[in-house]
């Protein structure tokens, strides 16, 4: 029996050719998104978790809390609260410290940046997992100047990793000598490790004179309610860092601790010397994203096996007539389900395989695809699908009366139109949800990304310069060497705009007659600074190398300073902050020098006086290389290390444009499901109403009033699907929007495009089945009456 069905299966699924392809290719692309999310999510949600005990592993971070409440939250920690951690407090197992560092290897003539290298000592393996593939951990980090590569590094400079053991990695500063190779981290790592550098933290003999230059790690015995062994630590800031504060006369100052869980450290937000971070909310969001998609398809095979159900009550008639029982058709009709499911799920996952290059390019990510590694989930997801979409339309087949199909009496019931009507709402309303969303979306990111501001930064080149004591020196006469290069437009020396590296401090001044401590942002800049990038000045004048008392005590301020002081006049007010006592001496309009996500911060520019970090040149890309040339001359064991500003600043917008181009695939995904089912629905109706139409053109009526008349059944669900969408698109939206500190306002025309077009796809959708049916000779329709 179970054969005959298959076959019969078979049979039905090629004489229905259309609509098998279409069910297939609407389940098909709406399980391979579901399952490219699936990874993706899975994928951020088990960051870190390859450690053994990862679950009783956290981060230690740091909070200055400051005289004007505007705090400042650090990842990093001071290098003495390790030791501290580990022998106050039984509960911690074992504690480290990892120093974030990078090398310059000269590799066969060339000189190779590797930025992911930290420094470490012995107790790294007792808290981190690194297996080791060659060499011993014994004492791979307890001598100095020894290196651990990773496999890739190891094969990248020695081809293998026992080749790599005893041998010297030669850096720009000293040679490193291989203790050991470890295994590579996997990508969803928070901490990047390609080498661990051996390192002693025992010189360090003051909480505040390394600037909480590490990162903290501990691992606790058992589990531990963090909040309150986070209550407990709070202690050794009091005991400790709060007397050397007092010391250095920062009244008003104090610093916090806080404990993260490892496996919420890649979700950690809004910390000043952190690793890149995912987002909850982003996962949620396309999680439930494509659990929609997949629903609207599955909507949509309920809605077109219905939909075709008149074409099979004479085959159901007969075989009840022949003896059939009910639940003899249901498995008939499950199998037949099972086999087209089971077809478009081996599509899916051909569309996996041909999209994970694309979602790992865009996402930045290295998903790959093995079934064995989510057995169980395919497994569960697959039976959901083929239940959900089978049960019901063969339950409807299968409970057709024989007698009232053989003689074709059978009558589509209200409650069964509506059913149908609503799923074509539901699946238009996520539709145009997700279509208003595409264009709140788009606005968004290029108000971000082309912001009308006073300060340009194209075609602006910024070259990081050494700061060594070797090297320092030369500098100078790098900077002068481009500045007589014709290729060079403007250039201008200091610290600050790359967006990275920005000073922070506590700046002295007064406000109404009281002493503020205002937390600001620090450039160091030259005159240049100013002309060189547009930046509008709204009061006072720019800095000048002809007063030579600007180098040490004028400042420049931007308005967001200003409003924050209170001052009705910024200039001539009183300053002080590191070291320099001085003045205001210009106002410039604020820039946005950081994300758009976040209001324009109070910023301080002063002259540098020290060797600048950065030069910044406005140059053609194809004049770089004459750049390089002078950089190999003046400093030929360092990298040329540069960056294009406008590339830099785009990279804070990523997520968002990720964002955009995520939701525009989806938007698309739904569009076009939802019209499958649309078209299933007309198939019905049309199907249903051919006796009718037969007659109306007998009476005379004109195939124009005929495709009219259906066409206005089928556009009713997607105008009620429009009213219910837009207050709902508006409301996600504007939560989205409360993300950004600078917002576009939604505009009514944004819904009245959304509304249309899904109007006219849906009028397209139909138009073919109505003018079809409109079209059809009457005497076909009516010939059994």
């Amino acid at each position: 029996m179970i054969k005959n069905y298959f076959k019969t299966a078979c049979r039905n699924l090629n004489k229905y050719r259309l609509y098998t392809c279409i069910h297939v290719t609407g389940l098909a692309i709406a399980v391979a998104a579901c399952l490219l999310i699936f990874l993706f999510v899975h994928d951020e949600l088990t960051y870190d978790q390859h450690h053994e005990h990862y679950d009783h592993i956290a981060r230690i971070t740091t909070t200055l809390h400051t005289p004007e409440a505007d705090d400042a939250s650090l990842a990093t920690s001071p290098c003495l609260l390790a030791d501290a951690l580990l022998s106050k407090y039984p509960e911690v197992e074992a504690a480290v410290r990892m120093e974030s560092s990078s090398l310059t290897v000269r590799y066969d003539g060339d000189l190779i940046s590797e930025p992911d290298f930290y420094k470490a000592d012995q107790r790294i393996f007792s808290v981190f997992s690194h297996p080791i593939i060659a060499g011993t951990k014994s004492r791979a980090l307890t001598d100095p100047n020894c290196v651990m590569l990773t496999e890739q590094m190891a094969r990248k400079y020695f081809d293998t990793p026992q080749r790599a053991i005893g041998k010297t990695l030669v850096t720009g500063n000293q040679p490193l000598r291989v203790t050991a190779v470890i295994a590579d981290p996997p990508t969803n790592s928070d901490i990047r490790v390609a080498g661990l550098l051996s390192a002693s933290f025992s010189d360090v003999t003051s909480w505040m004179e390394d600037d909480f230059s590490v990162y903290t790690f501990v691992r606790f015995k058992k589990q531990v309610t963090l909040p309150d062994f986070e209550q407990k630590i709070q202690q050794l800031a009091v005991q400790y860092i709060q007397p050397e504060l007092d010391a250095q006369g920062a009244t008003g100052y104090h610093v916090s601790f806080s404990v993260e869980a490892l496996a919420d450290v890649h979700f950690s937000q809004g910390k000043l010397m952190d690793t890149p971070k995912g987002n909850r909310k982003f996962n949620y969001v396309f999680s439930l994203l494509a659990l929609f998609i997949l629903a609207i398809a599955l909507l949509n095979y309920i809605n077109l096996s219905t939909a075709k159900a008149s074409e099979r009550g004479k085959e159901v008639g007969v075989r009840k007539v022949s003896g059939a029982r009910p639940l003899q058709l249901v498995g008939q009709f499950m199998i037949e389900s099972f086999l087209l499911i089971g077809l478009a799920w081996v599509t899916a996952i051909g569309l996996v395989l041909l999209a994970i290059p694309y979602v790992n390019q865009l996402l930045r990510t290295d998903l790959s695809f093995h079934w064995q590694d989510h057995a169980v989930f395919l497994a569960g997801t697959f039976m959901l699908t083929t239940f959900l979409t089978s049960l019901y339309p063969a339950f409807v087949l299968a409970g057709y009366r024989p007698m009232d199909v053989l003689k074709g009496n059978r009558k589509i019931q209200p409650t069964g139109m509506l059913l149908r009507k609503g799923i074509v709402v539901f699946q238009f309303g996520i539709a145009i949800i997700l279509l208003i969303g595409t264009l709140v979306v788009y606005q968004q990111v290029r108000h971000i990304t082309h912001p009308d501001q006073p300060f340009t930064i194209n075609q602006v080149v910024s070259i990081r310069v050494p700061t060594d004591s070797v090297n320092r020196g030369t500098v100078n006469g790098f900077y002068e060497a481009l500045h007589q290069l014709p290729e060079v437009q403007a250039i201008t020396a200091g610290n600050g705009v790359q967006g990275t590296d920005i000073a922070k401090s506590t700046t002295l001044g007064s406000s109404n007659g009281e002493q503020r401590h205002l937390f600001a942002n620090y450039f160091f800049i030259d005159p240049d600074f100013v002309p060189f990038f547009h930046v509008q000045l709204v009061e006072g004048r720019n800095l000048s190398d002809s007063l030579p008392t600007d180098r040490e005590s004028a400042f420049l301020v931007n308005e967001a300073f200003v409003s924050a002081m209170g001052w009705p006049s910024a200039i001539g007010q009183r300053l002080e902050a590191f070291g320099r006592k001085g003045e205001v001496v210009g106002v410039v309009k604020n820039f946005y020098y950081q994300s758009m996500h976040n209001l324009v911060e109070p910023l301080v520019m002063v002259y540098h006086t020290d060797a600048p970090w950065f030069i910044s040149i406005r140059i053609s890309p194809t004049d770089l290389p004459t750049v390089k040339a002078v950089w190999e001359d003046l400093f030929p064991n360092k990298v040329f290390d540069y960056t294009f500003l406008d590339d830099a600043y785009a990279a804070q917008y990523r997520k968002d444009t990720t964002t955009m181009y995520l939701f525009s695939c989806f938007t698309l995904l739904a569009i076009l499901i939802s019209c499958l089912g649309l078209y299933g629905l007309v198939a019905l109706m049309t199907a249903s109403r051919t006796k009718e139409i037969g007659i109306r053109k007998v009476l005379g009526a004109s195939i124009s009033g005929i495709v009219t008349m259906l066409s206005k059944d089928f556009v009713k669900p997607v105008l009620i699907a429009i009213v219910i969408a837009s207050p709902i698109a508006w409301w996600v939206m504007d939560k989205w929007l409360e993300d950004f500190a600078y917002r576009i306002a939604i505009q009514w025309w944004m819904f009245a495009v959304a509304g249309l077009a899904a109007v006219v796809i849906a009028l397209l959708t139909v138009s073919g089945q109505a003018i079809r049916a409109a079209m059809a000779n009457p005497v076909d329709s009516l010939r059994d009456e």
